[in-house]
């Protein structure tokens, strides 16, 4: 089964799956905290439509829904498409599959994609980064996360006990395919890198003042290539 046919019934409990596993719950909130400082920085540069790609259940559509002059969203997922709508009123949402049929709107300024690369077959991102590059004007963004980086310190260390990774989108495998699909990256932003033992994911240390603290290191730019999460702004070349 496709990483897209896997989440197509899985619109009325994906969100409170994410809510339930702090570990999880505490990855969301540093992506929207970073997602949130990202857009009003090209909201300052001009940037007005936006498309969120896999939107899911709208969790970054809703960021986009506040903001954006125009705001677009799809999703293969009806069930997924149907929680999303009711929370963001001002997005117009399409349930198709724009690999194989683009969206029939005007190229936007920047494209969304989260919780989607990591989890998908090499060539599916192939396909969807060309889609996406379809569906943005020149020298449009990119923003997208990666959540399963097997590089990250919490999976280097359990390598080392003998435990082998299922993930495989690294941050250099990352680059190259975005670099092969006509994108640059212009910044990452770690997520996490502190959390590498599993009795750090409890929620009275995720949510913490040391976490704060603690999560200046993701920030570091080299280190963020050994974080568990890490969101990525990519421009059209």
């Amino acid at each position: 089964m496709s990483y897209r046919d896997s989440h197509l019934e899985k619109g009325a409990d994906y969100d409170l799956a994410l809510a339930r596993d702090p570990f999880d719950a505490y990855m969301a909130r540093r992506e929207r905290e970073i997602v949130v400082a990202i857009l009003a920085r090209l909201q300052r540069a001009g940037v007005r439509r936006t498309l969120d790609f896999a939107c899911g259940t709208g969790r970054i559509t809703q960021l986009l829904d506040g903001v954006a002059e125009a705001c677009f969203a799809v999703d293969v997922s009806a069930s997924m498409v149907a929680e999303a709508r009711a929370k963001c009123p001002r997005t117009q949402f399409f349930i198709q599959d724009i690999i194989d049929t683009p969206l029939p709107i005007a190229p936007v300024q920047l494209v969304t994609a989260f919780r989607f690369f990591g989890n998908a077959e090499d060539s599916l991102r192939a396909r969807v980064l060309e889609a996406i590059r379809r569906s943005l004007a020149p020298g449009g963004y990119l923003l997208l996360n990666d959540h399963e980086n097997p590089w990250a310190l919490q999976r280097l260390l359990r390598r080392l006990v003998g435990e082998r990774a299922q993930a495989d989108l690294h941050h250099w495998k990352l680059r190259r395919l975005l670099r092969h699909a006509g994108f640059r990256v212009r910044r990452a932003f770690g997520i996490g890198l502190w959390i590498y033992r599993a009795k750090l994911e409890r929620p009275d240390v995720l949510n913490s003042r040391w976490a704060d603290v603690l999560e200046l290191l993701s920030r570091v730019p080299f280190l963020s290539r050994f974080c568990p999460d890490a969101v990525i702004l990519a421009q059209r070349t």
